[in-house]
């Protein structure tokens, strides 16, 4: 729970609110406010909901919680954004999501490349991400690269800007701006040093994205911690209006409305999740009201930003419409109906899922303007004895909702819409005023989730799948990882039972005893931070002199005496078997004919062509799994201060054949050819100015062509 410092700048009145209610939510496991979205998709990527043992493949808009995993194949990428961060993944990556919350961001990277961009960090806030080498815990704001080798015992780490601390079964080791560094032998914190390397193709590409997406002109009007609000510059306008203040316009045909356009999936702990297909539907859809002014629908963020509050994510800010008499007159094909439509302004959003009183304050100040919440919070919140949270849904029914008589503004689907995810526009009836006259509102959707719900719209459908020994990878981590999910199929029943409405903490812990399952272990209690007599300087590293690169692989002398390391626990994850067998795609390199690699300056007819895309889309990706380069241009490994030859202005060129990354800011043509030594050497070394360039290439690793920035726009639909 976060403490009152944080709320110090809030204007009084919602001060006020908060600080009545601290205490009585103290007793309550709300959901985080925040979640983690899909937001740029290129190539095949797929997801694993946590709780399912099935692949699906990936699609835009979709949020991701603590559990879930994602899969990146060969010639894919992706994004995801927290708001205040940013994931970015190459091709071949294997990444879990062990633990999302308002203080804790943990990443599992089994393999392949992942990029951290974090734009600001709450105080209290961490960032660890996790490999099978180590633990690195973010200190500061900044951008860093980690690269896990999955045929080697190889860790690396890129510090582009900030700092962080390297932990496991040794002394911690700390990186600072500008440097990278490899780990190897296990946990053992075995590191090597080097300067930061040149950047290459995947990191421009990273870099370009950042740029775009930290200087949204949205942010004038919107928190930059709202997940999305950063695509909302290149699909409306945003609009005065003397009653709603700035609101947000999309460019959209005429009849539109909010929420039709998409699909719901079951998302624990919240319930009945929306994904709007448009590339901007999730700020929107999440955040906010929406408001029909003068014959068009705006967007209103809410309260003016607050720096030092995080707004809080919701599943859909709905109003559901039901009823026994709701869709009789409508041939649904048996099954009931149910429909929606968006609350408006100042309207309160009542959650299916228990919450402390403090949560129902928050979900509702951070996302529209209310006047008076507790009058609010007393209406549509019951708490007895401080043990059990009733949503007092009777007060529903009697809230005036402004955007019911809209005309398009309710949509209606038969119930087997929503378990078996599909597109909405598709299955959605028109509603007659008589019959929203004789229905009822609730809090949710009277239907009970199916397997297909979790999955999602792409359920059934074949997806790629990581390599199984990449499931079964061990990792270390210095923040023990909260209890693995229940199963859906454990939980089937008893969702049954309340449908619509997620399971509170004490129906989830009668199911885990039911089911026996044990307490799970954590992976790795062995990281250790930096104990006080330690200097900055890894303690593991190689030493070597100048002009002479430190000999790979083996261990030295610490460089100050440090405690012994401690034991750790490293606990294998069991292999995941699913009722349903994905399509698997091995690590084995394709030819380069295969890949859609270039052989000349023209691209290939075969290159791939992203399947989904955010608002800005970007150059075709690497191949392949960027496996680690060798030194270039003769450039020794050092501790010295680093040389940096910054860019601002990339050119396009060509480049060469046997090159297995997209082009770098610098000109790498005339590159000497240095054969790969054995793991571990420098990811990929910086060289000084105005070396001689000569061609190289590397067998080991796919290759493609790589244009620079970012290719035209396109959408998943």
């Amino acid at each position: 729970m976060k403490t009152l410092k944080r709320f110090a700048n809030i204007p009084s009145v919602l001060t006020l609110a908060i600080f009545l209610t601290l205490a009585a939510g103290a007793a309550f496991a709300d959901p985080p406010s925040r979640v983690v979205r899909l937001n740029y998709l290129s190539g095949e990527v797929s997801v694993q909901p946590g709780g399912v043992n099935d692949w699906v493949a990936a699609v835009m808009n979709r949020p991701l919680t603590t559990a879930d995993r994602v899969w990146t194949d060969k010639n894919a990428r992706a994004e995801m954004g927290l708001g205040g961060a940013v994931l970015r993944l190459n091709a071949e990556t294997s990444m879990t999501l062990t633990n999302v919350s308002d203080d804790i961001v943990q990443v599992e990277l089994d393999q392949g490349t992942l990029n951290l961009h974090i734009r600001h960090l709450f105080d209290g806030e961490t960032f660890e991400l996790d490999t099978p080498n180590l633990a690195f815990t973010v200190l500061k704001n900044g951008d860093y690269r980690f690269d896990v080798d999955p045929n080697a015992d190889t860790t690396y780490v890129t510090v582009w800007n900030g700092e962080g601390e390297a932990t496991g079964q040794g002394p911690g080791v700390k990186l600072h701006r500008r440097q990278q560094a490899s780990f190897t032998n296990g946990t053992s914190l075995q590191s090597q040093v080097y300067d930061a390397p040149d950047r290459d193709g995947f990191d421009d590409w990273c870099q370009v994205r950042s740029n775009r997406e930290d200087h949204a002109e949205s942010y004038r009007y919107v928190s930059a911690d709202v997940i999305g609000a950063d695509d909302l510059d290149n699909y409306g306008t945003w609009r005065p209006t003397p009653e709603y203040g700035n609101v947000w316009v999309p460019a959209v045909a005429p009849g539109w409305a909010p929420y039709h356009n998409g699909h719901w999936v079951w998302v624990a702990p919240w319930g009945w999740t929306w994904v709007d297909d448009e590339p901007w539907g999730f700020a929107p859809c999440h955040y906010g009201r929406w408001v029909f002014y003068n014959g068009f629908w705006g967007w209103s963020p809410g309260p003016p930003v607050v720096a030092v509050v995080r707004p809080v994510y919701a599943p859909a800010l709905v109003a559901w419409v039901g009823g026994p008499r709701f869709g009789v007159s409508v041939s649904f094909g048996g099954g009931g109906a149910v429909g929606w439509f968006p609350l408006g302004w100042g309207e309160p959003y009542v959650p299916a899922y228990a919450v402390s009183r403090n949560y129902f304050q928050q979900v509702n100040v951070t996302n529209t303007h209310i006047t008076n919440i507790t009058n609010v919070t007393n209406n549509y919140y019951i708490n007895n004895n401080n043990t059990t949270t009733v949503i007092n849904n009777n007060n529903v029914q009697n809230i005036h909702y402004a955007n019911q008589n809209v005309a398009g503004a309710v949509t209606a689907v038969p119930q087997r819409t929503l378990t078996n995810s599909l597109p909405v526009a598709r299955n959605s009836v028109r509603v007659s005023p008589g019959e929203l006259k004789a229905a009822s509102f609730t809090s949710t959707a009277p239907v009970a989730p199916q397997r297909t719900s979790v999955l999602g719209v792409n359920t059934n459908k074949a997806a790629v799948a990581p390599p199984p020994a990449a499931v079964a990878r061990t990792v270390v981590t210095r923040t023990a990882p909260p209890p693995k999910p229940i199963p859906f199929e454990a939980k089937q029943e008893a969702l049954a039972k309340n449908p619509g409405h997620p399971l509170d903490a004490e129906t989830e812990a009668s199911i885990r005893q039911m089911i026996h399952e044990p307490a799970p272990a954590p992976k790795s209690t062995a990281a250790q931070p930096m104990h006080p007599g330690a200097t900055e300087t890894p303690t593991g590293m190689q030493p070597h002199t100048a002009g002479q690169p430190p000999k790979p692989g083996t261990p030295s002398q610490p460089a100050v005496a440090s405690a012994p390391a401690t034991p750790g626990h490293v606990v294998p994850r069991p292999p995941q078997p699913g009722s349903q067998t994905p399509t698997y795609r091995g690590t084995k390199e394709a030819p380069i004919e295969e890949l859609g690699g270039a052989k000349s300056s023209t691209p290939s007819d075969k290159e791939p062509r992203p399947t989904a895309t955010g608002p800005v889309n970007a150059a075709p990706v690497t191949p392949s799994h960027t496996l680690p380069r060798p030194p270039q241009g003769g450039g020794q490994p050092t501790l010295a201060a680093p040389v940096y030859h910054p860019n601002p202005q990339p050119t396009e060129h060509v480049q060469p054949a046997g090159h297995n990354t997209e082009p770098a800011v610098h000109n790498q043509e005339n590159e000497p050819h240095t054969p790969r030594p054995a793991p571990p050497q420098p990811l990929y070394q910086s060289r000084p100015p105005h070396a001689e360039l000569q061609p190289q290439s590397h067998p080991t690793a796919s290759h493609s062509q790589q244009p620079r920035g970012e290719a035209p726009k396109e959408h998943n639909r």
